[in-house]
């Protein structure tokens, strides 16, 4: 009997059959890291962009006096005089945060990868010893964030 060497035909379809699959579940767990990756990039610049635009709102407030909203009214931008700066307005156009210092030009303070629908301004008036204060609240990819600056005179 002669012995042959090599492989048989059915041996090198398995061998290339796990090979393949092998290949294959390497690339797709590859395409998964990546993507998440990604994923999570956006989430933290959506956290990182909301959390600086709610500093910004306080920065605003520290040692200013309100214009707009009136008292007990809410409104969709905040304007106030900020002692040492001056006027202060912030919006939102286009889905972007916005911040115009004494009625200059706006700058956008979000960048375009955070989409923010729409801010709301309340103005709570003072009651009692309870100072006034200003609750601004937005939602960005469906996660609330908000915060209340209690003006201190």
């Amino acid at each position: 009997m002669t012995r042959r060497r090599g492989f048989t035909l059915i041996e090198i379809i398995i061998y290339l059959a796990i090979l393949a699959a092998l290949i294959g579940g390497g690339v797709v767990a590859a395409f998964y890291i990546i993507d998440s990756q990604e994923k999570n990039k956006l989430d933290i610049n959506i956290e990182s962009e909301a959390h600086f635009l709610l500093r910004k709102i306080e920065w605003a407030m520290t040692g200013s006096a309100i214009t707009f909203p009136a008292s007990g009214a809410s409104g969709d931008h905040l304007s106030v005089n900020k002692a040492g700066v001056g006027a202060v307005t912030i919006d939102i156009a286009s889905q972007r945060a916005r911040i115009s210092i004494n009625g200059a030009m706006p700058v956008e303070i979000t960048n375009d990868r955070v989409k923010i629908p729409a801010i709301v301004f309340d103005r709570i008036a003072q009651v009692g010893t309870k100072p006034e204060a200003i609750h601004a609240s937005t939602t960005i990819s469906n996660t609330l964030y908000e915060t209340t600056k209690y003006l201190r005179k």
